[in-house]
């Protein structure tokens, strides 16, 4: 190889080189993409942010799951807290799972292969987070935090751990970490099927919710003018969390279309 020729070579091989890295960096540097309605944060964020435990899981997505299974999931949910007369307590309220199960569930029908879906949803005693996803067939629940507070994952001699756990129940079985000398439960993440069957007492007082919201919303619309000051700002906001759904591709453009046409009918 001349003189000539390896200089050129060199450059060439640098030039990729330096392609190469401000792709990563750029990529690296790139915002999450968030949805936030209210009281419900949505990020799809990608598998290798996660610990290895999960790194390792050969993830099968998007997750093909209806409105109905996603709420019995949410309602089936439950945990303990790790205290003398710590009771069992669910996670999400009636009113919880009526307002977040239709995004959750849009969200997790359009994950990508190898993104975990992470969200937040505030609640008046504080903000529960974790992520969902499915691998071998089962659905994951891993929670971050429930009612404000965190989960501590140590045995450490001197150091308090979590202050809850999951209660795996209905079928439920906890997630496990893995090293080459044996494997452990991890109380705050749960794996299941993705067909439960709803809890019939809180089934009951979902329908009850829905009931009420159908049978009230009419006669406060219609006491209150189409053209009013409230009606134009409610359907400008609504309108914007349509575009922003659209945006983020958990609904379609058709849907887009007919929810927007369905909108102007209502508010115009």
């Amino acid at each position: 190889m001349t003189h000539k020729i390896k200089v050129n070579y060199l450059s060439q091989v640098g030039l990729a080189t330096f392609f190469l890295f401000a792709v990563l960096i750029i990529s690296c540097a790139a915002p999450e993409k968030r949805l936030e309605k209210e009281q419900l944060t949505l990020v799809y964020r990608s598998q290798s942010t996660l610990g290895s435990e999960i790194k390792k899981l050969r993830l099968e997505h998007p997750i093909k799951i209806s409105n109905e299974q996603t709420r019995n999931h949410l309602l089936s949910l439950h945990y303990q807290e790790l205290s003398l007369l710590g009771k069992k307590k669910y996670i999400f309220s009636s009113n919880d799972v009526l307002d977040i199960t239709p995004l959750i569930t849009k969200a997790l029908n359009r994950m990508k292969a190898n993104n975990i879906l992470y969200y937040e949803v505030d609640t008046p005693k504080g903000t529960t987070s974790g992520s969902i996803f499915r691998a071998k067939g089962k659905i994951h629940w891993r929670f971050k935090a429930i009612k404000g507070v965190n989960f501590l994952n140590t045995s450490f001699p001197g150091f308090r751990g979590s202050t809850w756990r999951l209660l795996p129940i209905n079928g439920k079985t906890y997630g496990q970490s893995k090293n080459i000398f044996s494997s452990k439960a991890q109380e705050n993440w749960i794996t299941s099927s993705l067909d439960l069957p709803v809890e019939s007492k809180r089934g009951h007082s979902l329908k009850t919710l829905q009931k009420s919201s159908r049978n009230t919303s009419p006669a406060l619309e219609h006491k209150r003018p189409k053209n009013s000051p409230v009606n134009q700002r409610e359907l400008k906001k609504r309108l914007q969390f349509l575009k922003e759904l659209r945006d983020q591709k958990l609904i379609n453009s058709g849907e887009y279309e007919h929810k927007r046409k369905e909108l102007l009918d209502q508010f115009l």
